[in-house]
């Protein structure tokens, strides 16, 4: 099974649906083809062939569905980039990559100008025009003409293999490090699979509305809805009101998204201005969510919300907590079932194992592992970082959970230190590296604690150097200025020496300790 496949399949199948709406631009199954069919005939025109790894730099946009579509029916390598990164991880993601070709937003411009010099292997620099001056656009290609001089009719000829690479989805390691976890035709395909099988059923008269990145989780979304004929509408940005104004007008079925965007819904005070009625499901997921908000999202939306367990590793599709599942009232083992991750996915195996990769038995805590269709081939150039996460077959994920006797999965900490905030995954040695480099700074730990809008926070604990006056504002200042905005700590804390063991390691786990007090869980 091949991507190239599911979306030919489709578009002989709903031609004149509707496939993509974002802003004013509407465009069916047929009109996104000819698009997607040009795009691959002027990658093709420009030398790209079947491997090559192509960067993208875009927000939320037609044209982002549009490269990844070409990409797959000509077997070149997607590299989706974090709009929310800073240039230097761009830089570094797209020289790890050895990508050759990068297609960036307009308004990217400035940030790509910066690096270019930097670039080691690209080559092709390929702009798209977001309605904004197209003056001074440097030496970059622009997509929109190659679009028009290119045919429309068919893709070029490409053998595609299940096995071929689709996507470097960068993820970080505990060095900070990002690290490119190779996704083949068959995991991007056998996610789409899942999400039919776990998260539908989903019909020709669905419309999904992508509140994500689709350079996040939300990329792994457009596929599945494609495939089955449903709508795919997109926004620039996440705001309460444009969602709820788009739900409506859209007539939108189902809204993806994760619980701090949830939570953001349910604090804002036009909610209830709106006609919703035409949702069904809330799916959402990327970092554990609070139950009593919980609870409040399904006072307010009803029975709808489906929660989902996944990472880059093993994307999207680890384990779900089902709508009937959501369940507000009944026994206490019933009800304490909000706070788990659900059951496995149906086409996905599940165990949580002890340190010699034994089974547990129920209530047991151990490691959570897993295996199936859509995991990961292993880290992009890192053997060693693949052998330790990936083990006969296995993904080990780094969670720490148990079962319950009725096979609910519950999450209870995780054996590396990954800050999830707002969904996204925050490597407390990045920050550190960054902190540490302040003149008035000795030592320092990066820790997450507990957020009630954003699952956790990012919290500095601080030695000073002796002498020297700091405040927390100097700390938090120095970070914006060398990290993206959602990495640099929320708050700080000084203390005078930070706990380590006997080997000398700080133990993390004290510092947290006081932040999690009287908390079930290690996350949030």
């Amino acid at each position: 099974m091949n991507v190239k496949h599911l979306i030919d399949r489709a578009v002989r199948e709903y031609p004149n649906h509707m496939a993509v709406v974002y802003k004013d631009i509407r465009r069916t199954f047929r009109e996104l083809d000819r698009r997607v069919n040009s795009l691959a005939w002027a990658l093709r025109s420009l030398g790209l062939r079947k491997g090559e790894r192509v960067g993208i730099l875009l927000r939320n946009c037609c044209e982002f569905i549009e490269i990844d579509f070409a990409l797959s029916k000509t077997g070149i390598v997607r590299v989706p980039l974090n709009a929310r990164l800073t240039g230097n991880d761009h830089e570094y993601m797209l020289n790890d990559a050895e990508a050759e070709t990068l297609i960036y937003g307009e308004g990217f411009r400035e940030v790509v100008k910066a690096i270019r010099p930097r670039l080691q292997r690209v080559k092709r620099f390929i702009e798209v025009s977001e309605g904004r001056s197209r003056e001074n656009r440097s030496e970059a290609l622009d997509y929109e003409a190659l679009i028009q001089a290119n045919p429309s009719d068919e893709t070029p000829q490409a053998e595609i293999d299940e096995e071929d690479l689709h996507t470097l989805f960068y993820t970080s390691g505990t060095t900070g490090k990002p690290k490119g976890a190779m996704l083949t035709q068959k995991s991007w395909a056998n996610v789409a699979i899942n999400l039919l099988l776990d998260y539908g059923p989903v019909t020709e008269s669905d419309v999904i509305l992508n509140t994500q990145p689709l350079s996040h989780g939300a990329g792994f979304f457009v596929l599945p809805y494609f495939v089955r004929g449903a709508t795919n509408v997109l926004i620039p940005e996440f705001k309460p009101s444009l969602v709820f104004e788009t739900i409506e007008r859209e007539k939108v079925t189902v809204l993806k998204l994760v619980p701090s965007m949830l939570y953001q819904l349910l604090d804002a005070p036009e909610k209830t201005r709106y006609n919703l009625t035409s949702l069904h499901s809330i799916i959402y997921g990327g970092s554990p969510i609070a139950v009593p908000r919980l609870i409040e999202a399904l006072r307010f939306f009803g029975q709808k919300l489906v929660q989902l367990y996944g990472q880059a590793e093993a994307p999207m599709c680890i384990s779900t907590l089902s709508k009937y599942d959501h369940v507000m009232e009944g026994t206490s083992e019933v009800v304490k079932r909000l706070s788990s991750a659900g059951k496995p996915c149906v086409n996905v195996e599940v165990r949580v194992v002890d340190e010699e990769g034994k089974d547990l038995r129920p209530g047991e805590v151990g490691e959570v592992i897993v295996r199936g269709y859509h995991i990961m081939k292993g880290y992009w150039k890192l053997p060693e970082a693949t052998a330790e996460v990936l083990r006969d077959g296995w993904v080990h994920t780094g969670d720490l959970g148990y079962f319950d006797e009725g096979g609910f999965l519950f999450l209870v900490d995780r054996k590396r230190d990954v800050i999830i905030s707002g969904a996204f995954n925050i490597y407390p040695k990045e920050i550190e590296d960054v902190i540490v480099t302040h003149p008035k700074v000795k030592e320092v730990a990066v820790i997450g604690v507990p957020d009630e809008k954003w699952g956790e926070a990012v919290k500095a604990v601080v030695v000073p150097k002796e002498g020297v006056e700091i405040d927390e504002e100097e700390i938090i200042e120095h970070c914006r200025q060398h990290l993206a905005s959602f990495k640099k700590p929320k708050s700080v804390d000084f203390v005078n020496e930070l706990p380590r063991n006997p080997y000398g390691k700080v133990q993390k786990t004290l510092l947290r300790e006081p932040y999690w007090k009287g908390l079930d869980r290690r996350i949030h």
